[in-house]
């Protein structure tokens, strides 16, 4: 029987190894069997039936109250999935600042890095870090700014 309340505690939260990837690799493949059995019997699934992701779990959003605190090594990592509608799925997911979950492709990046290799890993916490959004944000202003006016000095178009 499915537990009703998810784990609490430290105990809950396992770095992203590569076997991780394995275990992925064999929920995904225990599912897509299962969907193979359902086609053969010719077994219809409800659509509110099927699993959803959880609510709270969605990226971008802080992490639960009832998880507790992650701890401090385990901010800036690439985690195992808590939520159990992405276990099955290649992904993985990092927490960031103030516990925001961020949920990033589990395959390799750019056909190269898996998601445990250091450049990935460092690329992950720049992309996750605030002030990569602010320069982010400075940089298209600093660009709309340039294009609204009418006689731009010569210089702009080398800024640009």
């Amino acid at each position: 029987m499915a537990l009703l309340l998810p784990p609490v505690g430290s105990e809950i939260f396992r770095r992203f190894q590569p076997d991780s990837l394995e275990k992925i690799q064999r929920r995904h493949e225990a599912k897509e069997e299962e969907q193979q059995r359902r086609k053969e019997k010719n077994i219809e699934v409800a659509e509110e039936d099927l699993p959803k992701p959880a609510s709270d779990l969605e990226a971008g959003k802080p992490l639960p109250f009832i998880y507790g605190d992650p701890p401090p090594e385990f901010l800036n990592t690439p985690l195992e999935e808590l939520d159990p509608f992405y276990q099955s799925e290649q992904t993985f997911i990092v927490l960031g600042k103030g516990n925001t979950i961020f949920r990033f492709n589990a395959e390799p990046a750019c056909y190269l890095l898996s998601p445990c290799s250091r450049l990935r890993i460092a690329a992950i916490r720049i992309l996750i870090h605030s002030l990569f959004s602010l320069f982010i944000m400075v940089t298209i202003l600093a660009n709309c700014a340039f294009m609204t006016l009418s006689n731009p000095p010569a210089w702009s178009k080398i800024v640009e």
